[in-house]
């Protein structure tokens, strides 16, 4: 977990029932339930864990004091906490995140854990709504109205979101604003890294190097950051008469990725001189692959990680990369609590510290 003094014990990586403790507990102390926690069987359908994990969760809360025990699991424990905050009180703030898929991203519930806590302390409470199929549709103007109807009052932070859901919010005036990158004409405020320039200082080191064939692994869906990663190298490669850019688009399917690295990555022919990942999916299945054809990295091909995450660095070898530590999520917050009193928060764009590894020849 992160905190306002962040120390190296405060960054280690939890258990997932020590995360689901921690997001239990911030919700506890803001007194959103009162008197009785839901069932297990709620609980575990609103978060995505097993039972299992979720009573390991419980258990560390009951022996916190925060709870009572419960003899049946379909009862909800009594709470024991004092709450801060009385339901139904309109001092308090609820804050909803809206994002593709919260399941397949351990490193979101980590930055949502994080988020929780930090708002926790001005009595902000923070939910989430998986809404994947909503970033399908070309007009999701009726979908979304239908969301933020069961989520009156809230203020919204939109998570890798496309262009039309982005609009539809600023046309339907919802108090949002996004994490990540916005498109130019959404009106929305938006906390993200500085996509332009990690793209800049990224092909810049490649071509120092003599790299000058660059390929790039975006996400299917168009997304605000990654079309400014590909405009800013496509511009640099053109500056320096080196080839054209190649860009590889994806969702997570591991298959898929697989086949297109095999096709298009792995034959000499096709081979580029480095490989520039933006999101950790990606880079997860990428490197070991290419490794396990027997690429030799970065003696072949060398690879670039726009980002950075606790399960990068755990990888061998190391990949170079961009970090941020917790000023992104900082930031994020700042922003919520300045919409939550009625501001509009400037655009705010974070210019990561490079980490050199072991993946850039």
């Amino acid at each position: 977990m992160i905190y306002q003094s962040v120390d190296a014990s405060a960054t280690r990586l939890k258990t997932k029932a020590g995360q689901l403790s921690d997001l239990l507990r911030v919700r506890l102390h803001a007194g959103e339930w009162s008197g009785v926690l839901p069932s297990e069987r709620d609980l575990a359908e609103e978060y995505p864990a097993s039972r299992s994990t979720l009573r390991k969760a419980l258990a560390i809360l009951e022996k916190e004091g925060l709870l009572n025990g419960c003899r049946s699991t379909r009862a909800g424990r009594s709470v024991r906490v004092g709450s801060r905050v009385r339901r139904g009180d309109t001092t308090i703030k609820r804050v909803v995140m809206l994002t593709p898929s919260l399941s397949n991203s351990p490193l979101l519930l980590e930055h949502v854990a994080v988020l929780r806590e930090l708002l926790g302390r001005s009595g902000v409470q923070v939910n989430v709504r998986e809404a994947a199929r909503l970033g399908e549709y070309k007009r999701p103007d009726a979908a979304l109205q239908r969301i933020a109807a069961a989520h009156p009052k809230a203020v919204w932070i939109l998570h890798k979101m496309p262009h039309a859901v982005q609009l539809a919010a600023h046309k339907l005036g919802l108090p949002a604003l996004i994490y990540g990158s916005s498109f130019a004409d959404t009106g929305l405020p938006s906390i993200d890294i500085d996509f332009r320039a990690v793209a800049r200082h990224a092909a810049g080191r490649c071509l120092a190097r003599g790299l000058r064939q660059l390929a790039v692994i975006v996400h299917r869906t168009p997304l605000a950051g990654d079309e400014l990663i590909v405009e800013s190298l496509t511009a640099e490669l053109a500056r320096a008469a080196a080839p054209p850019l190649k860009v590889l688009k994806h969702d997570f399917n591991r298959e898929r990725l697989i086949g297109t690295l095999d096709q298009r990555i792995f034959p000499p022919r096709e081979r580029p001189d480095a490989l520039l990942i933006v999101n950790q999916h990606h880079l997860l299945t990428t490197l070991p692959h290419l490794l396990h054809r027997g690429l030799r990295i970065p003696a072949d091909l060398s690879l670039v990680f726009l980002s950075n995450d606790h399960a990068a660095e755990r990888l061998s070898p190391l990949p170079d990369r961009y970090d941020l530590g917790d000023r992104l999520l900082r930031r994020l917050a700042a922003a919520v609590l300045a919409r939550i009193v009625g501001d509009m928060p400037a655009s705010v764009l974070l210019l990561p510290r490079m980490v050199k590894g072991e993946t850039l020849r």
